[in-house]
Formats: C-alpha cells, sequence, structure tokens
C-alpha cells in the first residue's frame, strides 16, 4: 500500500440488505463498487482490529482492490477502508467460522459465504460473476485493437502519400492541406464534444519520473511491489483504466498527490537516518 492513501469521495452510498443485516456500499467514480469491512464485520460478529490485521498481512494481494472512501457514519462522514465488490467473496473465505462463537452469527456468516457472488452482483447490477473482470479486459482488448489499427492506418496514408509524391507534387499539396483541414475539425470536433485532451510526452515523462521516485522510496522503506499500488492510486483520482489517459485538467492534482507522498516519505527517511 502507498505510503499515505488518498481518501476517495463516493459517487453513491448504498445498504446491501442480507437476511435482516445492512452492508455498507459504495460506488466510485470508476465505476466499480465497494463494501465497507466495517460493516462486514459488524454483519457477521467478526472483530474489526482482527479483520484489519489479516487485510494488512495480505496485502501483496489485496491491496490493488482495497480503497479508503468517505462514509456516512452516525458521527458524520468517516474515511472507511473498503475492499472492491469482486474481491469480497475471496476475503470473506479467509475468516475461521470456527472462531465464531455465536451460532447465530456463524450460520449468517455460512450462508453468506455460500451466496455472496449472487448477492453482491445483484446489488451492483452485475449481471454475472465475471463480468466486472470482462468488461475490463474487452475494453483493454479494444483500445489495443484501436491503437493498431491507427497505426496501420498511418503507415498506409504515408505509404499512398509518398507514392503520390513521386508523380505528383502538387498533388501531395493539397493533399496535405486537405488533410490538415481535416485534422482542425477533428480537433474541434474533440474540443466540443469529443474526450478531454490527454498528457502531453513531456507530462507523461514527468508522471514516470515522480512515480519512479516514489517508487524507489517505498521500497526503501520496505514496501515490495509498490509500482501497481501507485498507479492504481492516481487511476482512480482521475477516473481512468490506464495512466496514459488521464486527461489535462487533472495532470495538476495528480502531481501534489504525488509530491506529497514523495516530501512525506523523504521527511520519514530523513529522521529516521537522523536518530
Amino acid at each position: 500500500m502507498s505510503f499515505e492513501s488518498p481518501v476517495f469521495h463516493p459517487v453513491k452510498e448504498r445498504q446491501l440488505h442480507f437476511r435482516g443485516k445492512e452492508i455498507a456500499t459504495a460506488d466510485l467514480k470508476d465505476g466499480k463498487g465497494y463494501v465497507s469491512i466495517r460493516s462486514l464485520c459488524d454483519a457477521f460478529g467478526l472483530d474489526q482490529r482482527s479483520q484489519r490485521k489479516r487485510l494488512v498481512r495480505q496485502q501483496g494481494y489485496f491491496e490493488p482492490y482495497t480503497a479508503t472512501i468517505l462514509m456516512s457514519t452516525a458521527g458524520g462522514p468517516q474515511p472507511t477502508v473498503c475492499l472492491m465488490a469482486s474481491a469480497v467473496p475471496l476475503f470473506m473465505t479467509g475468516v475461521e467460522l470456527e472462531r465464531v462463537q455465536d451460532e447465530e452469527a456463524r450460520s449468517l456468516l455460512r450462508a453468506f459465504l455460500d451466496e455472496s457472488h449472487t448477492v453482491l452482483a445483484e446489488h451492483f447490477g452485475i449481471s454475472e460473476r465475471g463480468e466486472l473482470q470482462f468488461l475490463r479486459e474487452s475494453i483493454a482488448r479494444m483500445v489495443t485493437e484501436q491503437e493498431n489499427f491507427e497505426e496501420q492506418l498511418s503507415k498506409k496514408v504515408d505509404a499512398e502519400l509518398a507514392e503520390i509524391r513521386k508523380s505528383h507534387d502538387e498533388k501531395v499539396q493539397q493533399i496535405r492541406e486537405a488533410f490538415g483541414n481535416l485534422r482542425q475539425q477533428v480537433t474541434h470536433l474533440e474540443t466540443v464534444a469529443g474526450p478531454k485532451a490527454r498528457l502531453s510526452p513531456e507530462q507523461l515523462g514527468q508522471l514516470r519520473q515522480l512515480v519512479s521516485t516514489l517508487g524507489t522510496l517505498l521500497q526503501e522503506a520496505g514496501v515490495s511491489k509498490p509500482y501497481p499500488g501507485i498507479y492504481m492510486d492516481i487511476t482512480r483520482m482521475t477516473g481512468v483504466s490506464r495512466s496514459e489517459d488521464i486527461r489535462q485538467e487533472d495532470f495538476p492534482a495528480v502531481v501534489a498527490y504525488l509530491e506529497n507522498q514523495v516530501r512525506a516519505l523523504t521527511t520519514a527517511s530523513r529522521k529516521k537516518h537522523s536518530t
């Protein structure tokens, strides 16, 4: 997990009802559903501290699926550790049923373990267990196919322009002008109705440098494989699936977050060495 986990604001909060128990859930900007660890423990009579410790021990697996979300409580909005819905069934199978003293709570927990995939799927509107992963993989394939198509199209256009240039320089100039006009029209359309401008190569370079610096500091602090967690944090912040898709309007906030992390770790390291 990163040095300071960001606190996310939910798009929507709801209650999942299971056999008379209420479990707090939240939906984030990235479209994923999360379940409050605290409410799971309250619903099934589990010790919150023990389950939090287990989550920390198994952070190598669960870190990408964990988020701290500002959720409503009786005492007002509170940062709450939550687990992505798709990871809840696996996390709950780690609970030792024989340690649950109350027979009713043990029976309720056993029922939830049997039905959790269906219950969570119905609550978050997932038609089948693997749909969330399927959608993620489908989007990744679509992006790859689009990039390959654009690359092939670019090569084809270059080849055709080179052939035309050999015999018709004037025609080539006309095509360039037409293509330039088309590009301006596409740029205008993207400004009006398309996605926001993505990061420039220079901004991507700055982002990768900050991630590299933060990752090195986290490794020095004892965190193994920190980079997936860092990228998961910044993509959640901006509501995209890849760091390359971060919008320019979100770039300052991402840089500020990473720089704060770096400063915090650097300060902690200096204090440690000074003592």
